[in-house]
């Protein structure tokens, strides 16, 4: 979840929130019912209203939507609001709608629950001629040349303090990562990895192969990718390194092991995967560089590899481990017990006292665990 100030630089980023806006202008008729998903602030809610829309429904889980509420007041959009704060995968409609309307990307448009959630809205809500904004996504990709990202990656974990810590180095270049680029740190000519047309688009996965042949030596760190979005015919933005916009969305790294060394006529090769699971993408690439007949370099790298999981961890979530409950699931138990039979919050931190006073120090501590139940399982 984003804080204020993180939302106001969206705001402000010029190029994305102007596309957003030609594009409603464009595509919203007097009287459409559109859907904001990820409302945040509840800009592109507001700027639908002003193109036209009857009614739009904003969906939010954070509680920014209340400030959005209140801001909706300020400017006359109640009446033609309604603010729901959830997921849009876990609501119904009333109403189908004529237009969709999501900016809930991060460094990529393949970025948490975000397909999903604008493949859920546009087959459950959607009439059959809506339209939804932005209509697709390209992304893009380079191998990159640049110090300050083989310091961050792979210099860090050098051998300044004379200690071994490769083990360190290998998750840290199985990380993917936001980063800024500038044209010339692109060593080839960008390649197109995947197009997102969300009218179209069924899965969530996206699996696809670049290849590069070098017209120079260069040496180069990794691969970048970014996307060129598509708000509507003729208008939108892309965070391009070499595009010459500024936006509040980064560069998507992908780190090698160790620095290659590129002369003209290698062959560059990159398998890039992004796996939906759960609720976050895993991302895989594969690299190989040709030399001739010689393999000069061949790496296969991913996200999973470079996250930092315990093996206790990793026990309790293999399918044959058999659960055993904890203090803390006796604890929520018995809490959820009192919650059913319709006690205050009061009275249950109370009880919670009571029956545990080695792990709740006062009533306080009792009712902050009481109101961390109620906040989570109560209507």
């Amino acid at each position: 979840m984003y804080d204020v100030v993180t939302y106001g630089k969206m705001v402000a980023d010029k190029g994305r929130t102007a596309s957003y806006d030609r594009a409603l202008r464009a595509k919203v008729r007097p009287g459409a019912v559109v859907l904001d998903i990820g409302a945040g602030p509840g800009i592109m809610a507001f700027l639908a209203c002003r193109a036209g829309a009857a009614k739009v429904y904003a969906v939010e889980p954070d509680d920014v939507i209340h400030l959005a509420q209140q801001i909706a007041a300020d400017n006359g959009f109640s009446n033609r609001i309604e603010f729901i704060q959830a997921m849009t995968t876990e609501i119904d409609l009333p109403e189908k709608v004529d237009g969709i309307v999501a900016d809930i990307r991060g460094r990529s448009p393949l970025f948490a629950k975000s397909i999903v959630s604008i493949l859920d809205a546009r087959d459950r809500f959607l009439k059959p001629d809506g339209w939804i904004i932005p209509a697709r996504d390209t992304i893009w990709g380079a191998p990159v040349f640049s110090t300050e990202l083989y310091d961050k990656f792979i210099g860090a974990w050098g051998a300044e303090y004379q200690l071994n810590l490769n083990r360190a180095r290998l998750k840290a270049v199985n990380n993917v990562d936001g980063i800024r680029l500038n044209a010339g740190d692109l060593v080839a000519a960008p390649q197109r990895w995947a197009v997102l047309d969300y009218e179209k688009l069924e899965s969530t996965n996206v699996d696809g192969e670049m290849r590069w042949v070098m017209n120079r030596t260069a040496s180069a760190h990794g691969v970048c990718s970014w996307f060129d979005c598509e708000t509507g015919a003729g208008m939108g933005y892309s965070n391009s390194p070499a595009s010459g916009e500024r936006h509040i969305y980064k560069q998507l790294y992908f780190s090698w092991p160790e620095a290659v060394e590129l002369m003209a006529g290698d062959q560059v090769e990159v398998r890039l995967r992004a796996d939906f699971v759960q609720s976050d993408y895993v991302w895989s690439w594969e690299t190989r560089v040709i030399s001739g007949e010689r393999v000069k370099a061949e790496f296969r790298q991913s996200s999973f590899k470079g996250a930092p999981l315990s093996p206790d961890r990793l026990r309790k979530r293999a399918h044959r481990f058999v659960p055993e409950p904890n203090e803390d699931c006796r604890i929520d138990s018995f809490g959820l017990d009192l919650m059913r039979q319709k006690l205050s919050l009061d009275e249950i931190a109370k009880a919670l006292l009571a029956e545990y006073p080695v792990r709740f120090k006062n009533w306080n501590a009792a009712l902050t665990r009481a109101a961390d139940l109620s906040e989570r399982y109560s209507k």
